[in-house]
């Protein structure tokens, strides 16, 4: 671990992180964990949650021995200067031209302003793909190097503000990048980590298993109903008892499916993440069969578990090659029918080595190993270096 301290300003949600938004994902929980891993590593970390509109004043947050400051994102701003943040609020080429957008501009603008001038951070590390955070950064002309790591499967934004654009997966860097060097030489790829409830090694894995799992949003991207259509078009399939963990706007509609189907699924809705660690652990087989994601976190969570998956191919065959280990399947439903996803299920179903202590052992040891929070704390510290050593 590196031995510079630095005052590290993280953008990212903290509502969703936090446990307290059912709608939060994966990455949320990721980039709260690594705020709180950087502060439990001697580092000063304050999280400055946009979009999120905190209007109160700074609060800590507990987290051990090294509390986190969560800053206000939008206030007031002072009559001396509320002329200059409004006009250049109102400049701001946001999608949303109205009166209230003006407003809230200029109270995010003052927000970060405030938030700098009075934590004058050495790095600044958005978490958001999708976000209109380096408008007001350079609105208000910042010189302190930004950083972005890019989770979705998707281009992103303003992708030129960043000084370091962190990838987690190969996959995903190519299909950002694609061959423009000048992006290129500004990427570094740093694999997500899991959260330590999944690599903590005095789990046993040595658990009955049985069944199939999904863990995912309830949304056609994260790809469930391929694996409802996949039981629909097999018996031998619908013998498997399927476990649905997640929440989300097709709920009802797969649930209809699955009910018509006879597919014996349960849907447990919203589950803690030590309810779905249970879950990995009592599971054969997770099987989140998505078209597209940037790394899945619930993949890496299965393979501590040491539990066999089958889901997003690029991210499969990395794997793989990190680990040295055989992990699962990678499949792709945009160019494999439902008939093709339960061939590959009942074949690995059907496997007797993944069905073995021995290999859940390796799995689970390798995958602890490698996603383990404490790489991925040093990791993002070394690319903070190299920027700031670059003056």
């Amino acid at each position: 671990m590196t031995s510079a301290l630095l005052k590290i300003l993280q953008i990212h949600p903290f509502l969703k992180g936090d446990g307290l938004n059912p709608r939060a994902g994966g990455k949320s929980r990721l980039s709260l964990q690594l705020s709180r891993e950087l502060a439990l590593h001697g580092q000063t970390v304050a999280i400055f949650p946009f979009p999120e509109p905190i209007l109160e004043k700074a609060y800590t947050i507990e987290n051990g021995a090294m509390p986190l400051s969560l800053l206000p994102t939008a206030r007031i701003p002072p009559l001396k200067k509320i002329g200059w943040y409004f006009w250049t609020a109102s400049r701001l080429p946001l999608d949303d031209r109205s009166g209230h957008a003006a407003r809230m501009g200029a109270m995010f603008l003052a927000g970060l302003d405030d938030a700098v001038k009075e934590f004058r951070p050495d790095i600044i590390h958005n978490h958001a793909s999708f976000s209109d955070f380096p408008l007001y950064y350079h609105a208000l002309g910042l010189r302190t190097p930004l950083f972005l790591t890019h989770h979705t499967h998707e281009a992103g934004q303003h992708l030129d503000s960043y000084r370091r654009l962190i990838f987690t997966s190969e996959a995903l860097r190519a299909l950002v990048c694609g061959s423009d060097g000048s992006l290129l030489e500004r990427t570094r790829l740093i694999r997500p980590a899991v959260d330590k409830l999944y690599s903590d090694p005095s789990v046993s894995v040595a658990t009955r298993r049985k069944g199939i799992l999904f863990v995912g949003g309830l949304r056609l991207d994260k790809g469930l109903q391929n694996l409802l259509a996949a039981y629909a078009h097999s018996s031998a399939l619908r013998k498997v008892p399927l476990r649905i963990c997640g929440i989300g706007p097709e709920r009802e509609r797969f649930e209809k499916f699955a009910q018509s189907h006879r597919i014996p699924a349960v849907f447990l809705g919203r589950v803690s993440p030590e309810g779905v660690r249970r879950e990995m652990l009592a599971a054969q087989l997770l099987v989140n069969p998505s078209p597209a994601e940037g790394f899945s976190l619930a993949l890496a969570e299965a393979m501590c578990c040491g539990t066999a998956v089958i889901g997003w191919k690029p991210q499969l065959e990395e794997t793989e090659k990190l680990l040295h280990l055989e992990c699962g399947v990678g499949f792709d439903p945009a160019s494999s029918s439902p008939e093709a996803l339960v061939v590959v299920i009942m074949k690995w179903l059907n496997r007797k080595d993944i069905r073995s202590l021995r290999y859940r052992e390796q799995l689970s040891l390798g995958a602890r190993k490698f996603f383990s929070m404490e790489r991925y704390t040093a990791e993002n510290l070394v690319a903070y270096e190299e920027v700031l050593e670059e003056g």
